[in-house]
């Protein structure tokens, strides 16, 4: 009876390890007197039991454990000895060992049924034995005495566990990996079950443990192969695909080039980075648009196809400039955005103003730029023109004469503030297409040409875009309406050289020592 008691107070510990001493003696007190004779009783144990010891958390996961304990047990009987046969009908389904007895004996009856349960071949994780004199010192000693091990000896410790599980499956599923971490945390809970600062588990305080173990028998079973093939459902070959996920990790050279062409490409490529360094293609780019008589937008299009994309008209107008537009647009026009439709609400200066004003479900930055084309007397089309969001770029050329100068093209209804997509249009060719479908990414875009292609405000819309130039805090007093920034170029030398008379006489100074100046 002694050795059940013990018994019973482990298990209830390791359940619930900040439960106080004076409620385990009441349970092992209460249970007894109750007929329990053996810990295989403890299946019989109900909730109604326990209830007025534990709250009903407690309860439930005491009644959990008691359950764990007589499944362990179950587990652990050994089957008697059989015929050599016997353990390889064991691991067949009822009927087929039942066919196959038939086939080999007739006459016994009591062959015809299914073998019980305890001759059923078990699960190798059901009898896997964790090989704890092989753990580090660290972990053994921790163990012993109820203390967590430190990270590094739990991730020996990991190790050793995963190589021995391989040697019964060298791919052990989830499932698998999950029965050790469970029994190991029944079995030492306040070494390596998830708890909190004041004990509690974590779930079923295994789920770290399972990440560990599961993820370093994944790091062993990578193969060292970098690519492998997947076949599809018909049969072929998809292609070369790394474990990553890369379908096309070496892809096949176009048509018309080969090994020999890509070379002679690459050569030109490295002699222009040694020539004139990674900006060579950019400045290869103002060559070509800053040539005199200028070239045709198409012709510019046809060399450099990738300055005609939202990215690359930003990043064009941000080499040249130093400013990102959209991210000025952006923040000018939530400072600015608000203050400008309320002042035309309290002042609207004529007619049109106040058509604009009584529209509704408008972008606010599109409604700026209405208020202010409108304030100055500026057809909308002089910047903005609104088409089918259905219309394609070959279409709109195809049916729409469109401008020479600069037009940004929002595909949706006019009244909505829904856009669907939007374009740019110069010289009667699309020649950017959005990826954003907001106003204010294609009047970034739309401005950009301006700068990157060196064209001035079209009379249609001059006093707007003047006004965003000059009176939006951050595109203030850098470009010129020419598309130019000499005047800013020449401020900035300007003050370099102030600078530099003001600090000149100590610079020249013999008498001062140099270690001084390099710190001026």
């Amino acid at each position: 009876m002694t050795t059940m008691f013990e018994e019973l107070k482990a298990i209830i510990l390791r359940a619930l390890p900040t439960i106080d001493e004076n409620t385990v003696q009441k349970l092992i007190n209460q249970l007894p007197p109750s007929g329990l004779e053996s810990i295989d009783d403890l299946k019989y144990v109900r909730q109604e039991d326990i209830a007025d010891l534990l709250p009903i958390i407690q309860q439930r996961k005491l009644l959990d454990a008691f359950k764990m304990e007589i499944i362990t047990l179950n587990l652990q009987i050994e089957p008697t000895a059989t015929s050599p046969g016997s353990s390889v009908l064991s691991s067949l389904p009822c009927s087929t060992q039942s066919s196959v007895r038939m086939s080999t004996s007739t006459g016994s009856s009591s062959q015809e049924n299914c073998e019980p349960p305890s001759l059923i071949r078990k699960a190798w994780t059901e009898t896997f034995q964790v090989p704890w004199n092989l753990m580090p010192v660290e972990v053994q000693t921790a163990i012993s005495e109820g203390n967590r091990p430190s990270p590094a000896a739990r991730r020996q410790m990991v190790r050793v566990l995963a190589d021995e599980m391989r040697k019964y499956d060298l791919n052990p599923t989830r499932s698998q990996c999950l029965s050790v971490c469970r029994s190991i945390i029944l079995q030492y809970p306040k070494s390596f079950a998830d708890q909190r600062e004041n004990g509690q588990l974590l779930g079923g305080g295994y789920t770290s443990l399972l990440i560990q173990l599961k993820t370093r028998i994944e790091n062993l079973n990578r193969t060292s192969s970098f690519r492998q093939h997947r076949t599809s459902d018909l049969g072929g070959k998809r292609g070369p695909t790394d474990i990553y996920g890369c379908t096309r990790f070496q892809p096949d050279l176009p048509p018309e080039e080969t090994n020999d062409t890509v070379e002679v490409k690459r050569q030109k490529l490295e002699d222009i980075y040694g020539q004139e360094g990674v900006k060579g293609s950019e400045r290869s780019e103002r060559r070509h648009i800053n040539a005199l008589p200028a070239p045709a937008i198409a012709d510019v299009r046809d060399k450099w196809p990738y300055l005609f994309t939202q990215k690359g008209l930003y990043a064009h107008f941000e080499l040249l400039t130093d400013i990102n537009v959209l991210r000025a647009l952006e923040f000018s026009m939530e400072e600015c955005g608000k203050n400008i439709v309320e002042f035309f609400k309290s002042k609207p200066t004529n007619d049109k103003v106040q058509a604009v004003l009584s529209e509704d479900d408008v972008e606010l930055s599109l409604r700026v730029i209405q208020l202010l084309m409108a304030h100055f007397e500026e057809s909308i089309e002089g910047l903005v023109l609104f088409e089918n969001s259905f219309a394609t770029a070959a279409d709109l050329e195809s049916m729409l004469t469109l401008p020479a100068t600069p037009r940004l093209l929002l595909l949706g209804e006019k009244t909505s503030s829904r856009i669907e997509h939007w374009m740019v249009s110069l010289e009667g060719h699309i020649i950017c297409e959005g990826i954003q479908p907001t106003f204010l990414t294609g009047l970034a875009a739309v401005f950009s040409t301006f700068y990157s292609f060196n064209l001035q405000y079209q009379e249609e819309a001059a006093c707007t875009l003047e006004f965003i130039q000059s009176d939006f805090k951050y595109l203030r007093s850098t470009i010129q309406s020419n598309g130019q920034c000499r005047k800013e170029v020449k401020k900035k030398v300007q003050a370099g050289w102030s600078g530099w008379r003001r600090m000149s006489g100590l610079m020249c100074d013999r008498r001062i020592a140099a270690r001084v100046k390099g710190k001026v």
